[in-house]
């Protein structure tokens, strides 16, 4: 297999990203142990999600539902063979501002086994809906993907033809990779520790980075939330196929490891909410710092830009109301991806885009000068 070799970390792991940043914790602050407890309920209640069953089905469909009411654009589904069964994995991207193309992941699985999975992996799951609820209107500088993986149970199967059939052949620069796997904690324990995990396998070509994220992580934590952190190595779990091709990874699991996995008793009532809830908020904080989000200025801080386009939604020729000179002009497609890159030698005051399909995209004049949205008719 075609490995993914990085040749340096790109975005900064410094000392001064891990103090506590007064924008992130208000942002933390609005995690919720009602709306994580409303939708692990509901998680429970679809029963066992085996790949093939109704319950796997109608939950996809659920999540699906999630992300469409929070305002989501780019929402793709990929079907997964799972041993004769159909599973989707749902993938989910939210664009950066400053490198479209570049990724932060976030992921964990929504398969179960033998029982409704509770903690295995519900927790993760409702992580990753809770984080996606309070950061959709932030902005980030690099693009985030939210990934709610089928077929882990059955030998990350969702994940490993995500690698071979997306990320692999269309070469994503994948910055790093935060994998959510049971952090519910067990019920009438102690549940003060989160273990944060690091990459220590083979290929070692991106073991170091994989220690500076999750060393990184392991910081954030106690700035943001009651817990304590732990670290420890990475195994068995959706991460995996990212690290066997070079990707840079990390992952959350729970300290006091629960008992029921994997059998009828992996319910609500065995695991600690609470903790539960610090956990979603220690994720949040953490994806917050590595996709290096923004608080937007006011009308009077922001420099309001001057340049406008029109017409949007655009069908041939998008115009700009200032004469652009020699300006640098790249468009990304709703995925992230470079559709269009010109450096121009002359002065520029439209440009024809009846080559690109229809859908979203996002105009970058001069690195970062002025970022557009637009609709492609």
């Amino acid at each position: 297999m075609k490995y993914i070799f990085l040749p340096l970390l790109v975005f900064s792991i410094n000392a001064a990203a891990q103090e506590l940043n007064p924008f992130y914790q208000s942002v933390v602050e609005q995690v919720k142990y009602d709306s994580v407890h409303q939708k692990l309920q509901k998680f429970q209640d679809f029963g066992i999600k085996t790949v093939g069953s109704s319950a796997h089905e109608n939950t996809f469909t659920w999540l699906k539902s999630y992300y469409t009411a929070y305002g989501y654009t780019t929402i793709e589904q990929q079907s997964v063979n799972v041993y004769g069964n159909v599973g989707n994995n749902l993938i989910v991207t939210k664009i950066g501002k400053k490198y479209p193309d570049e990724f932060i992941v976030i992921d964990g699985h929504y398969d179960t086994l033998n029982g409704p999975g509770a903690n295995d992996n519900g927790s993760g799951t409702v992580t990753l809906l809770e984080i996606a609820r309070l950061i959709k209107d932030i902005e980030t500088d690099y693009s985030i993907k939210f990934i709610h993986f089928t077929g882990e149970e059955r030998g990350l199967i969702g994940s490993q033809a995500y690698i071979n059939q997306i990320a692999v052949p269309q070469n994503l620069k994948i910055k790093a990779v935060l994998n959510i796997d049971e952090v519910g904690g067990v019920a009438n324990k102690v549940n003060s520790t989160i273990v944060c995990e690091q990459d220590e396998s083979n290929p070692t070509s991106n073991n170091a980075i994989s220690a500076e994220l999750t060393n990184k992580m392991a910081n954030i934590f106690p700035l943001y939330t009651t817990l304590k952190t732990e670290i420890s190595n990475a195994y068995s779990s959706d991460y995996m196929p990212f690290q066997a091709v070079g990707y840079p990874i990390t992952g959350l699991f729970e300290k006091n490891e629960t008992p029921y996995a994997h059998t009828a008793q992996d319910i609500i009532d065995n695991l600690d909410l609470n903790y539960l809830t610090e956990v979603a908020k220690g994720a949040l904080a953490t994806l917050l710092h590595f996709s290096q989000a923004q608080e937007k200025l006011n009308v009077k801080e922001n420099a309001i830009s001057t340049l406008q386009i029109y017409p949007n939604p655009v069908l041939k020729n998008l115009y700009f109301s200032q004469v652009l000179q020699q300006p640098i002009i790249t468009i990304y497609n709703a995925a992230g991806k470079q559709v269009f890159h010109q450096k121009y030698q002359t002065t520029v005051s439209q440009i024809n885009l009846e080559h690109l399909t229809s859908g979203i995209y996002f105009v970058n004049i001069n690195s970062n000068q002025y970022s557009f949205k637009i609709l492609k008719q």
